[in-house]
Order: C-alpha cells, then sequence, then structure tokens
C-alpha cells in the first residue's frame, strides 16, 4: 500500500496534524514510524477521512515524484493490478449481458400466465389453485 508523511496526509485530507496524531493514539487509524516520520496508509486514510463538500470522494492522485523508492514499486505493481481487474471486470459484464440475454430467451418460451391456466391439472381446477 502506498504510505505518505503525516505532513502529505495533513494536507491531502484536509485535517489537522494534532488530529492525525489523536486519531493514531486512539486506534482510528494506523501509521508506520520510520527515520521518526509516521507514514499513514492512503486508502485507510481515505476511509476515515472522507472528502468534504463538492470536492471528489477520492483523494488527488499522487505523484511519483511524492513517492518513496520503494513506493513507486508498490504504485506500479497496483497500476499493473488495476489494469487486470479492469480487464476481469469487462468480461464479467460481458458474461453478465449474455445470461441476461438468455434469460429473456427463456421467458419468451414459458407460457404466458393465462395460458398457464389451461394446463393446471384438475385438482387445481377444482380447488382454485
Amino acid at each position: 500500500m502506498s504510505k505518505i508523511s503525516m505532513a502529505k496526509a495533513a494536507k491531502m485530507f484536509e485535517v489537522s496534524r494534532p488530529t492525525l496524531a489523536k486519531h493514531h493514539e486512539q486506534g482510528k487509524i494506523s501509521a508506520i514510524k520510520t527515520d521518526d516520520c509516521w507514514h499513514f496508509d492512503i486508502a485507510e486514510l481515505a476511509r476515515v477521512y472522507p472528502r468534504r463538500g463538492n470536492k471528489p470522494e477520492t483523494p488527488a492522485p499522487i505523484l511519483h515524484a511524492d513517492l518513496a523508492d520503494d513506493d513507486r514499486g508498490a504504485a506500479r505493481d497496483l497500476q499493473a493490478e488495476i489494469k487486470v481487474l479492469q480487464a476481469k471486470l469487462e468480461a464479467a459484464e460481458k458474461v453478465a449481458e449474455e445470461r441476461g440475454r438468455h434469460l429473456e430467451d427463456l421467458r419468451r418460451l414459458l407460457p404466458k400466465p393465462e395460458d398457464r391456466a389451461q394446463h393446471q391439472g384438475l385438482w387445481a381446477r377444482l380447488t382454485g389453485r
């Protein structure tokens, strides 16, 4: 997952640093301390601090220049995973569309509700069920 510093997190999610520190102490968000600096997971911050007003719900995209070297590799991995998942989604949507067409064909083959009464058995017609 992509991690960002407390300063970038405060700026990106429009929360103060003391609020981030307090929520970390309370266990609302987790962070990793490296080189005397706290690093927060972007996805977790987006979950805890939704965007306010007319702004988009997702945080602004993070440029590769903002990421540490090890995070650049993770970002590339995530982008590749996104492409794979998009391809899977497209395939699933095609399958769902095909199944919907198949269901419509099957519905057309079924007798109409008024025709079903003619095909009921003697017992059903006598008891009205």
